[in-house]
């Protein structure tokens, strides 16, 4: 092992030291305002897994199989800690075991190749045989792509309301342009001077609990525009909101939106929208 990758796996692993505490929890949220520095330090964890060979496979599944391992939160940040230090170890007390990954690369490179002798003349090289149906599997993927949502949102509240100022933060965060429709306190919106636009399909309310009296008939208007499942509402849980309204999605927060915010990525995922991080 050299010690270049020595250095390496200090470096990483001082780093998730670092950012382990900082990582967020399922009740509350991950973490996005180091959702960034998390991921590029994932992506660097895994490819030096990758450059030590066979022997970092296993360790490199274990973090891609974790299903919150895209979030920056606490358990995967500790779960990459963890393999790193277990690789790590076995690869110092056995440095041998890392010389895989050398001639792993090697015989890729060799294969396919024919020689001079074989061939009577100059080396020819081959690429690998394509597997049976691989190039009908390419062509199949060069298909209509699935239907992507636009990257406009209604976003229905008043504008000085916390939980509205976090959702307007979380969609800026995740790449998507929120289109808003303020109400004044205590008032209903003028739903039939709304102007609905055919590329938005999407619309998220935040109430309180002045807005109960007439919620009912502006999720009634928006669903019918949008369609069902395409309305989310958020609500602080002191707001007795109605449960089970048909057509939309509740969310109701404790403390901040965070506690919510991957449950809302999965939903806006699911119809579509392209989430950036």
């Amino acid at each position: 092992m050299s010690e270049t990758v020595i250095k390496r796996f200090n470096e990483l692993l001082q780093q998730g030291a670092q950012l382990v505490p900082l990582g967020g929890f399922e009740f509350s949220g991950y973490n996005a305002r180091l959702q960034t520095k998390y991921l590029e330090w994932r992506k660097s964890c895994l490819e030096l897994l990758e450059q030590v060979g066979p022997i970092g496979f296993s360790y490199k599944n274990k973090i891609l199989g974790d299903s919150n391992g895209g979030f920056f939160f606490q358990s995967s940040a500790q779960l990459i800690v963890n393999q790193l230090k277990d690789i790590f170890e076995k690869l110092k007390a056995s440095p041998d075991l890392a010389s895989g990954a050398e001639s792993t690369k090697a015989a890729v490179q060799t294969q396919g190749e024919v020689t001079s002798a074989q061939t009577g003349g100059a080396r020819v090289l081959k690429p690998p045989p394509k597997p049976a149906g691989a190039q009908q599997s390419a062509a199949a993927s060069k298909g209509t792509p699935a239907t992507e949502a636009g990257k406009k949102v209604y976003v229905i509240g008043e504008e000085t309301e916390p939980l509205r100022q976090q959702l307007s933060q979380f969609l800026s965060e995740i790449g998507l342009e929120e289109v808003s429709l303020n109400r004044q306190h205590g008032t209903m919106l003028a739903l039939d001077k709304i102007q609905h636009h055919s590329e938005i399909t999407y619309a998220f309310f935040v109430f309180n609990s002045d807005d109960l009296a007439y919620a009912m008939f502006e999720l009634g208007h928006f669903v019918g525009k949008l369609g069902a499942g395409r309305v989310m509402v958020l609500h602080k849980t002191d707001v007795n909101f109605p449960k089970g309204v048909p057509g939309i999605s509740t969310k109701p927060i404790v403390v901040k939106l965070e506690e919510a915010s991957l449950s809302i990525m999965k939903e806006l995922k699911a119809l579509g929208f392209r989430i950036s991080l």
